[in-house]
């Protein structure tokens, strides 16, 4: 055996009466090899906790939904260790450079970042520790004032999902305990690198903390009145319109002096709270709007319906998606399920000697840990007294006996999945749900964010299980809120910007005894499915008619665009003094020219794809440039034809209005205004003005002039309802089929030809007169 590999000393198996006062089902001493006689020397200044009671704080993904790999965790208390086993070996104190922090280096605040750093307050400062093999620090740049709390919230239905990626990398720093007119907060995107300051709601009141609240789509403070209220705190939100400033119900949050509200929000976005003091342990199960007391079960060994107050309340708590601890000065400990019922725990052990409050975690579902650091005698290293709890086995131990579970089966395949939901659209659910016979439970469902999602549910039965009992299927459709009609204008989130939600199903009052009956959870994007796109039907190509070859276009093809046919500014100004354009092919991009003949007036076909399958074609409203600024195309209605009922947006316009004048960017989805709407009249649609909006479903179409040439355009679906994507496609048209113009004036050749014709005529009625009159002369004269 290398000294590098672990070694864990059972010290007592099976024998929670005789070896422990906690109801341990198994306890161990984790130590290492490495450790013993090590001439390791600790480095840098040690880092401490500031406050009084340790903490341990988990990473809330890795355990439920990637793969069950053991997460990284941090413990702060009077040393601190960072591990990435689960504290199954010994650990040298984490230190923090000297010539980044002197000591005392104390730590106020830690959250884990994605998967591959912390982020610690430090003294007053936040610094991004990368715990991977690099192992390095920085200080986080932007932060001007001391802060001491940050915050942020992971999302962990999928690593790769962008919107899900930028959820975890949302971080908010600030600092508690004056009112929130004057206090700094700071804010950062892209993972705590650096920040920026925001404002929040102003208000004289005391702030006590902040969170990103991203299944409800909000920013919410938690504040404390500065005058005496019976109910003194109350949540405030910020972030959308139609919950801007809107504060939850007041609730009594009352800390003693110079303690920390704690508070803890556990993983799966279920909006979900839980807050404590030493005298208040809160819970809420709607991200604060509504806030209810957490109480106690009775049973023989504890008979209180409260939880211990004062010098004996709270110290710890641990959670993780669907059950929670709670640990008390007096070293009472406390079990309960996380559901949106979640008002009682039950005790389930205690120790008679110490007052030391001790950190938690859980290992695994129903397997809760309590871990204390034990100083080596031999070098600098900290063993790990584990006192192990298979909760399961705690509870079948009480008395009176808890109420059974009342389900059999619940299951679902969209559990701990993300999906996305675009405009107009549904997605489907099926649950499976088994009852005990004789329960009368229900399953029910619930969204985090009914601003923006809602939901029609219907449980039917379907058929029986091998036991005999009945089983019922539960049909879920899922369907964004505005478009529902089920909730008034005013409750309904706006169409133009994606929000998050989770959905939950659950069983109704099924108790603490539903260990391994977790709810079924998803994250429901309502915004732009990352793989959704459009781009152009290529029925016949300059190609495939033998116009082009591949081989030419790929081989740095260049053409000329004349002087006169383009403007760099997309104003299509026609008198500028400048030379030919000479633009490279871009083959890669453009693939091969579709073929247009010059005289066809043309309506660009648009495909929308998602993940490389074909959906439909596009009935949108969508517009078109020309990425190089050529102009010599026109449209074929007005604004009167196109039965408007307002002015149109045309491109010169929007392209002046923008700073940058950026077609890219000057007509998009978020900036567009139908002309089909009235908009009074100050706003009238004109016979003169073109109208350059396209639909498959309508008449306008592009007019090329007597030209052979390419063109390369970019087209952008502007329709405010059809998607949340920014759907635009770039590609290329070869039109032909035009003979070239004379060089001949045709106004004077029309003149001369006109001449040449009445000439004639004179002549024809002339010349026999004048013959005529000729002979007549000739006999005269002789």
């Amino acid at each position: 055996m290398t000294s590098t590999h672990v070694v864990l000393l059972v010290i007592f198996l099976l024998c929670p009466d005789r070896c422990s006062p906690w109801p341990c089902t198994e306890e161990r001493l984790v130590y290492s090899n490495i450790s013993f006689r090590s001439n390791v020397m600790v480095s840098g200044a040690d880092l401490s906790y500031k406050y009084d009671d340790p903490i341990l704080i988990q990473h809330p993904c890795e355990a439920y939904y990637h793969g069950g790999h053991t997460p990284p965790a941090i413990y702060l208390g009077n040393k601190v260790f960072f591990s990435k086993d689960g504290f199954q070996s010994s650990l040298l104190p984490l230190t923090i450079p000297n010539k980044m922090v002197t000591a005392p280096a104390e730590v106020t605040s830690a959250v884990f970042v994605q998967d591959n750093r912390m982020l610690l307050v430090v003294n007053e400062q936040v610094y991004v520790y990368f715990y991977g093999t690099w192992k390095t620090w920085i200080m986080s740049e932007g932060l001007d004032t001391p802060v001491t709390d940050i915050t942020n919230i992971d999302c962990c239905y999928s690593r790769k999902d962008r919107t899900c990626w930028e959820v975890s990398r949302t971080i908010i720093a600030y600092k508690p305990g004056d009112p929130a007119d004057v206090t700094d907060v700071y804010f950062s995107k892209n993972g705590g690198y650096s920040f920026g300051r925001i404002t929040i709601a102003p208000s004289s009141n005391k702030l006590v903390s902040i969170y990103n609240f991203v299944s409800l789509s909000q920013l919410a403070v938690l504040l404390n009145m500065t005058r005496s209220y019976g109910k003194s705190a109350y949540f405030t939100y910020g972030g959308a319109a139609y919950m801007e400033n809107r504060e939850g119900s007041k609730f009594c949050l009352e800390p003693c002096t110079n303690e920390t509200v704690g508070s803890l929000i556990p993983p799966g976005l279920r909006g979900f709270i839980v807050l404590w003091t030493k005298d208040t342990f809160l819970f809420s199960f709607n991200n604060g709007l509504t806030i209810d007391s957490i109480t106690v079960q009775p049973t023989e060994k504890y008979s209180n319906k409260s939880l211990p107050l004062h010098g004996n309340g709270l110290c710890n708590v641990a959670a993780n998606k669907n059950e929670i601890a709670a640990l008390t000065k007096n070293l009472k400990l406390f079990y309960g399920m996380l559901d949106m019922e979640f008002t009682k725990m039950v005790h389930i052990g205690e120790r008679d000697s110490g007052n030391t409050c001790e950190v938690m975690m859980f290992e695994k579902v129903g397997v809760l840990v309590i871990i204390k650091p034990v100083p080596s005698k031999d070098s600098a290293y900290y063993h790990f007294q584990k006192c192990i709890i298979n909760i399961q086995d705690t509870l079948m131990s009480l008395r009176p006996p808890l109420e059974p579970c009342p389900v059999e089966i619940l299951s679902g395949n969209f559990h701990n999945k993300m999906y996305y939901i675009d405009m107009k659209q549904e997605l489907h659910f099926n649950v499976t749900f088994v009852p005990k016979p004789g329960t009368g439970t229900y399953p029910y469902v619930t969204v985090s964010n009914p601003h923006v999602l809602a939901f029609q549910a219907d449980l039917k039965e379907d058929g029986y299980t091998f036991n005999g009992n009945a089983k019922y299927r539960l049909d879920i459709r899922l369907l964004q809120q505005i478009f529902s009609g089920m909730a008034h204008s005013q409750f309904q989130d706006d169409m133009y910007s994606g929000r998050l939600s989770t959905i939950t199903v659950d069983i109704y009052n099924k108790g603490i005894f539903c260990i391994d009956m977790h709810p079924l959870t998803a994250l429901i994007a309502v915004d732009c499915p990352p793989k959704k796109e459009i781009r152009i039907a290529k029925s016949t190509t300059a190609c495939s008619r033998g116009l082009f070859k591949d081989v030419m276009l790929q081989s740095n093809y260049t053409y000329s665009i004349n002087w006169d046919l383009y403007d760099p500014m997309f104003l299509g100004r026609k008198s500028l003094v400048q030379g030919k354009l000479n633009v490279t092919y871009n083959y890669n991009h453009w693939g091969c020219p579709l073929l247009l003949y010059y005289d066809s007036p043309w309506l660009p076909v648009l495909e929308l794809w998602d993940n490389d399958e074909f959906v439909e074609y596009v009935s949108a409203d969508f517009v078109l440039f020309e990425i190089n600024g050529m102009h010599n195309y026109d449209y074929l209605l007005d604004e009167v034809e196109a039965n408007c009922m307002s002015q149109a947006q045309n491109w010169t316009t929007l392209i002046e209005k923008d700073p940058e004048g950026n077609p890219h960017f000057a007509w998009s989805r978020y900036l567009y205004e139908s002309c089909k709407e009235p908009r009074g009249n100050d706003s009238l649609p004109s016979a003169s003005s073109k109208y350059q909006v396209l639909n498959r479903n309508e008449n306008n179409r592009v007019l090329f002039p007597q030209y052979n040439g390419i063109y390369v355009f970019k087209a952008i679906v502007v329709d405010t309802v059809y998607s949340y994507c920014e759907l635009s496609t770039v590609f290329s048209v070869y039109v032909h089929g035009a003979l070239p113009k004379s060089e001949i004036n045709v106004g004077k050749t029309l003149v001369s030809f006109l001449v040449l014709i009445f000439g004639s005529v004179l002549m024809v009625y002339y010349f026999p007169k004048l013959m005529k009159e000729n002979a007549r002369m000739k006999t005269v004269w002789t």
